[in-house]
């Protein structure tokens, strides 16, 4: 198969994800919450996704695999 084998480096790993209603603000308390770890994360080696679905907005935030830092927790389940 075409690109069997083929080595594409390290990848994007989700790191948080956060499901609506009310995904933003769960976002915006993460990411100050882990203000000091995400700073040593490269800006190229960070995404933050943002969609919709029928119930509102979401966000997933992914990491390279190889610019994780230590200490970083994923954020608490929706309640």
């Amino acid at each position: 198969m075409a690109g069997e084998l083929v080595d594409i480096g390290k990848r994007p790993l989700l790191v948080a994800s956060f499901e609506p209603p009310g995904a933003a603000a769960r976002f915006n308390a993460w990411r100050e919450e882990h203000a000091d770890a995400l700073a040593a994360v490269p800006e190229a080696a960070l995404r933050v996704e943002y969609g919709r679905t029928g119930q509102g907005l979401f966000v997933r935030v992914r990491i390279d695999e190889a610019h994780i830092p230590d200490g970083l927790l994923p954020p608490p389940a929706a309640a």
